[in-house]
Formats: C-alpha cells, structure tokens, sequence
C-alpha cells in the first residue's frame, strides 16, 4: 500500500522536462531519459544503462552483483568496467549504501550515485530524504523507480522529481 500511495505523491508532485531550470538535467532529461531504446529490460535496469551511454562513462560499481546486471551493462555497454571502488557510477539501493557503508560526502564530484527502489517503503525513502539532505549532494533526480544523484560543485542544490 505504501508503494501505491507514494506513487500517486510523485505523479501529482512530478514534473517533465518543462519543469526543469537546470540546463545539465534538462539536457540529461531529454537527451538520454526519453530517448527511446529498444532495451527490454527493467525501467531501472534501462535508466542506468541509458546513463552510462550518454555520460559516457568507463567504471562502475555494483553493490548487490547479479549476473543479469552484469550481463546487460557488458552487452550494451562494452566498454564499461565493472570495479570495487573509484568508479564514475555506483548502483545499488538505499540499504546497500547503508551497509557497504558509503559516504557521499567521500564520493567524487563527477560520480553518479544511482539507487534503486527508493519509494519500496517508508525506511527506503527516508534514506533518500536524508541523502538529498547532505551538504555535498548537489543535484538529486527522483524518477520514482530509482533515484539518481550527482556531486556538482559548479551547481546549485537542487532537487527534481521527472515523470518518464
């Protein structure tokens, strides 16, 4: 119940690229989140492997490895290295940042903090409100599968809600 009722919260509080100010999320939005793909894979699964091509970035760190996972970010994206630490993109959810222990405040400034399942329930998005809150967390993009959130020193804090 909680994830219908959270849902409906985002749909009615969320916003297409329109409502976006910020010229990096704009282009974000609309050049890599609503490209269509011909990727049959989980919206999550989908949003991140979208990310990875349109950053264009090498490294990434998985905090709960499935082999589907690895699979599909070594078949569509090749030249992507799967590492355990230093990464340009760590993926995992809420609970696996809390137990591998991560601090954004220790990520670097170009780092793509991607986590999944962030509206499951209460304790998820809690985290979620707490992350967002902290000072070196600058951007943060709640599309309600999975949240994203960059390090940009040069930007100001935001925070966007996109419907995709």
């Amino acid at each position: 119940m909680y994830q219908f009722l959270s849902y409906l919260s985002f749909y009615f509080s969320a916003t297409n690229q329109h409502g976006v100010h910020s010229p990096f999320v704009y282009n974000y939005v609309t050049k890599c989140l609503y490209k269509k793909t011909g990727l049959r894979v989980p919206v999550t699964l989908k949003i991140l492997l979208k990310s990875i091509t349109y950053f264009k970035y090498t490294t990434i760190r998985l905090l709960q490895e499935t082999d589907a996972t690895k699979q599909q970010i070594k078949a569509n994206c090749p030249a992507v290295t799967i590492v355990q630490n230093n990464s340009d993109v760590i993926f995992g959810t809420i609970n696996a940042i809390q137990t591998k222990e991560i601090d954004p405040n220790q990520l670097q400034e170009n780092t793509m903090l991607f986590l999944d399942a962030i509206h499951r329930n209460r304790s998820n998005f809690e985290r979620w409100e707490n992350l967002k809150a902290q000072n070196h967390v600058r951007v943060t993009i709640d599309l309600f599968y999975c949240g994203v959130i960059f390090f940009r020193k040069e930007q100001a804090k935001e925070h966007f809600k996109i419907r995709i």
